[in-house]
C-alpha cells in the first residue's frame, strides 16, 4: 500500500472513530493492518481492538469489552508514547476512563446491563502530522 493511501485510510479511520462509527473504523484500519509489520502492525491492531471494545460496549457486551481491554493494551505496549501523530498514553487513559464502568465492576455486568454513553467515548486528536 502506498504511503498516501495508508495516510488516507488512517485518517478516514480516525474520522469514523470520532463520529462514533467504531465498527467502520475497525474495518478501515484492518485494511492497513494487513499490509504492515513491526510497530505499525501493533499500533493498528491496538486501534482496531479499541474500536471493537467500544462497539462491544455500545452493544452491551461487557465480556467483549474486558477481553479486548487486555488485548489492546498488550499491543500498545510495543508502541512509543507518541506515534503517528497520536499521544498514545493520553488516548489509552481516555479509553480506560470510557470503559471504566465495565472494568471497575467486580464481576462483568450482564449483557445489556451497561451501555456506552457515546459522549464518554474518547476522541482521537492528532498532535502532529502523522506521516
Amino acid at each position: 500500500m502506498s504511503p498516501e493511501l495508508e495516510r488516507n485510510f488512517y485518517l478516514d479511520g480516525i474520522r469514523l472513530f470520532n463520529d462514533r462509527e467504531f465498527f467502520a473504523a475497525h474495518e478501515v484500519w484492518e485494511d492497513i493492518w494487513r499490509d504492515c509489520d513491526g510497530v505499525k502492525r501493533e499500533y493498528y491492531q491496538g486501534l482496531i481492538q479499541c474500536a471493537v471494545a467500544l462497539e462491544h460496549y455500545r452493544r452491551g457486551n461487557a465480556r467483549g469489552v474486558v477481553s479486548l481491554y487486555g488485548s489492546y493494551r498488550r499491543h500498545f505496549s510495543h508502541v512509543p508514547p507518541r506515534f503517528m501523530g497520536l499521544d498514545v498514553g493520553e488516548f489509552l487513559e481516555a479509553m480506560k476512563t470510557a470503559l471504566g464502568p465495565v472494568l471497575d465492576r467486580v464481576s462483568p455486568p450482564e449483557r445489556g446491563e451497561l451501555v456506552l454513553d457515546l459522549e464518554s467515548a474518547p476522541r482521537m486528536v492528532l498532535q502532529s502530522d502523522c506521516f
